[in-house]
């Protein structure tokens, strides 16, 4: 099954732990199934630390080094950028590209409120704590008409109350309980288990117009 476009964040997800999931790795972006190859790549197989990463760095250095799991390439050497070009070869040959590593977006909430669930053309998306989720295969439960419409909303703490009501949809936690936090916190796992994440929410207000806002020293003093 192809994932298309897909963040580093929701690509972790797909490194073996969840037998249910496929097994995946990224080079120079290109996101591989190699669900075939668990017995290399799984939960204690000798290069499991390449599951669920991007790796073009550390395949480039025949490196076995957490830290060298990235896309970085620019210091490299020629031997090495070859070494990379074979283990290109070799996977294309064996394991099939599903998708992309891409960046992942940052949304402000009102950018957020275009992906409602109603213009079929856009995917689904809803934040809980800042986090994006793509939520398109659960449009029955959080589209328009389904039980939680939440789709478009920051919606941290109307799951942290088990609420239905979107005007519980807003990331105030403050006067939360600790039942409610932890409420909260479950439904997370949900959703970093079920949907992928597909970015960040981030101020509706520009950095420039923040600092125009700011109060000078000249009204503290006044």
């Amino acid at each position: 099954m192809d994932c298309g476009d897909i963040t580093l964040e929701t690509l972790r997800k797909f490194d073996g732990s969840d037998f249910m999931k496929p097994l995946y790795f990224a080079v120079r972006s290109k996101v591989y199934d190699v669900t075939e190859g668990r017995d290399f790549y799984g939960p204690g197989a000798g290069y499991h630390i390449f599951a669920g990463k991007e790796v073009s760095r550390a395949l480039a250095k025949m490196s076995l080094v957490d830290e060298d799991c990235n896309d970085k390439l620019e210091d490299l050497t020629k031997h090495q950028l070859d070494t990379l070009g074979d283990w290109e070869s070799k996977f294309q040959e064996k394991y099939k590209v599903v998708g992309k590593v891409v960046p992942p977006k940052e949304l402000t909430l009102s950018e957020l409120k275009q992906h409602d669930g109603t213009d079929p053309d856009k995917p689904m998306y809803l934040a809980i704590r800042g986090t994006i989720f793509d939520v398109t295969t659960g449009k029955n439960f959080y589209g328009p008409d389904g039980v939680y419409p939440f789709a478009g909303r920051e919606c941290a703490r109307a799951f942290a109350m088990v609420s239905t009501e979107v005007d519980d949809c807003n990331d105030n936690l403050e006067d939360m309980s600790p039942a409610e936090l932890d409420s909260l916190q479950d439904w997370e796992g949900r959703f970093y288990s079920k949907y992928p994440i597909v970015g960040q929410i981030k101020s509706d207000i520009s950095a420039a117009e923040a600092e125009r806002q700011k109060p000078s020293i000249a009204s503290h003093a006044a």
